[in-house]
């Protein structure tokens, strides 16, 4: 446990060192610790400078153009896609550059694994994206078709019944047809016994 001396002595330094206060300042720091830009983060998400902007904007273009979201959930969740399938792209990139161009061994054991990783979450990432989109559309389009479906069920039912009633109604003249088959053969039956015993 602190001592009282001990916290305000830290509050004290902590108004000494509030980090950078300029726009550059913050800018830079905002870049410490970024040893490869593989680490996701959707709020902090960007291009790298080696990278092509126009490239991404493309590719989100197109996944926009293929899904075309109309809800806010379908933006995100296929912005997450573009951004993820890029991210899977960088990894590729820096798994190359693992490799020792004369030889085709990997050089970096240890980065080619990290790299590798990294391509493997962001790929598994894309499609989580992907199925929880296609989840939400099916789930919308229940919603929308509830009332549809409910009423083709109910159709569906009449409908049964309305045969079921008939192949009733069929089996029930069979039966009548029948009968009166039956009865025809035993009056002619009876009527040549009568014309045979009369003779």
């Amino acid at each position: 446990m602190s001592t009282e001396k001990q916290i305000n002595a830290n509050r004290e330094n902590a108004q000494h060192s509030t980090g950078p206060s300029s726009p550059e300042g913050k800018a830079a720091v905002s870049q410490n610790r970024t040893i490869h830009g593989l680490n996701y983060n959707a709020a902090t998400f960007r291009v790298l400078p080696c990278e092509d902007q126009s490239d991404y904007d493309n590719l989100l273009k197109s996944l926009q153009d293929e899904h075309e979201p109309v809800t806010p959930t379908e933006e995100l969740l296929i912005l997450s896609m573009a951004q993820h399938r890029w991210l899977f792209d960088r990894a590729m990139r820096l798994q190359e550059a693992c490799f020792d161009p004369e030889t085709g061994k990997i050089a970096d054991q240890k980065s080619f694994s990290l790299y590798l990783r990294y391509a493997n979450t962001h790929e598994r990432a894309f499609h989580k994206c992907l199925n929880d989109l296609v989840k939400a559309r099916n789930e919308s389009k229940k919603l929308t078709l509830g009332f549809e479906s409910a009423s083709r069920l109910r159709e569906k039912h009449d409908m049964a019944f309305d045969m079921h009633g008939l192949e009733k109604a069929h089996r029930e003249w069979k039966n009548w047809a029948e009968k009166s088959d039956w009865e025809l053969a035993r009056m002619r039956d009876e009527r040549k016994y009568k014309e045979q015993n009369a003779a």
